[in-house]
């Protein structure tokens, strides 16, 4: 699949040719976004410049967002930001087999240490790649799962049809107690909402990263209609809540908060009915809830009761090296000893 070597073109990003892929913050993938990657990109240890790994595809250039770690000899290590999401090229998210081939041209090379890439999983054109060595590196292919809520008519329609009766109760009880979604947060419930979620990790032990302050109010301010920080407010209180990001494919479920304290409402059935119904409003056919750490049964149980289904992420991963040729010597003289028994 993978042709002649071609030199990775990892070059500076062009802010106004970034931006005009995404009007009014919206675009092919929401985490490929100029602003959600200018949020992100505070996050990242230093060291690590923001850089877009370009391509020329059958129709143009492709231009992924990454962050580029120069380690000597001309050679990069290259991460996307945020880990496990879809950063794909600001022209479009989902790629064609020759548009991956491309890509995968400038990406798998000698110059590019590593990279691990996180395609949508409403995407197929990796379908045909299957582990393989180019030169001193090789590309390997796996996936881990997320939850995603088809929607096929009416939010109205899916909470009757797919969403199990004891959630229908609580969305029912959230409407007769007034739990709401803000979706325009001033700075005082911003305040109130950064304060919850900062006592939530630490009392639940979170071990994914922790976001700033600053994270939450670009989200607020700054995604125009490429996402919004929902707060849940019962009787005047912050009760949860969490980030959601838009995009031409789904409504993605990116953060999430809820008071435990909060006795006798349900914050996150709020937040999830009110991500349904965006995607109604919007058009959309997908809510992508994210995945499931490791163990959280229950958590996955939560997701397919609102009618999520797992699906496959893809996901690509290229290293090449000394270590990688070392590995290969060993695959090569362990299958030649299998076989001769």
């Amino acid at each position: 699949m993978m042709r002649a070597h071609f030199a990775a073109e990892i070059e500076p990003t062009d802010r106004d040719y970034w931006s005009g892929c995404f009007p009014r913050g919206l675009g092919g993938s929401a985490f490929s976004s100029p602003v959600w990657q200018r949020l992100m990109a505070e996050q990242v240890d230093e060291g690590w410049q923001p850089r877009l790994l370009r391509a020329k595809g059958p129709e143009g250039f492709l231009s992924i967002p990454v962050f580029a770690r120069e380690g000597g000899l001309g050679r990069y290590d290259l991460a996307v930001h945020p880990v496990a999401y879809y950063v794909t090229p600001v022209e479009k998210a989902v790629l064609t087999d020759a548009e991956l081939r491309a890509v995968l041209d400038v990406l798998c090379t000698h110059r590019v240490r590593h990279f691990t890439w996180w395609l949508p999983p409403w995407s197929t054109a990796h379908a045909g790649l299957t582990t393989r060595y180019r030169g001193l590196g090789r590309l390997t292919v796996g996936s881990v799962d997320t939850y995603v809520i088809t929607l096929e008519g009416t939010a109205e329609q899916h909470i009757a049809d797919r969403v199990s009766t004891t959630h229908r109760r609580y969305v029912r009880k959230n409407a007769k107690q007034g739990v709401h979604i803000v979706t325009d947060p001033d700075r005082a419930l911003r305040d109130r909402y950064y304060a919850l979620y900062q006592r939530v990790y630490e009392d639940r032990n979170w071990v994914g990263e922790r976001f700033p302050r600053s994270m939450f109010d670009g989200v607020a301010n700054d995604l125009d209609r490429g996402g919004q920080l929902a707060v849940a407010v019962h009787e005047g209180r912050v009760v949860g809540g969490g980030v959601l990001l838009y995009d031409h494919y789904a409504v993605h479920y990116f953060q999430g908060v809820l008071d435990r304290d909060a006795e006798g409402i349900h914050p996150h059935v709020a937040l999830y009915e009110f991500a349904l119904r965006q995607a109604e409003q919007r058009g959309l056919h997908r809510v992508n809830l994210g995945g499931v750490n490791e163990g959280n049964e229950g958590l996955a149980r939560f997701k397919m009761a609102w009618g999520a289904e797992p699906v496959a992420v893809p996901i690509l991963k290229w290293q090449s090296g000394p270590r990688v040729l070392l590995q290969r010597v060993r695959e090569r003289a362990g299958s030649s000893s299998r076989s001769r028994r």
